[in-house]
């Protein structure tokens, strides 16, 4: 799935990622599942966002 911030303009937009990521990372931590922030988590060429 994916997880959205925003709008957010100048250092803003720093705080909303760091607390994102934070947020994702305890998300993920409790339910047993690997979070990865890799742009394209699988290799080949595909359209991948």
């Amino acid at each position: 799935w994916e997880f959205q911030v925003g709008p957010s303009v100048g250092i803003e937009a720093g705080d909303h990622i760091w607390c994102a990521r934070y947020l994702l990372e305890r998300i993920t931590e409790q339910a047993g599942v690997v979070l990865t922030l890799d742009p394209k988590p699988i290799e080949g060429d595909w359209n991948g966002a």
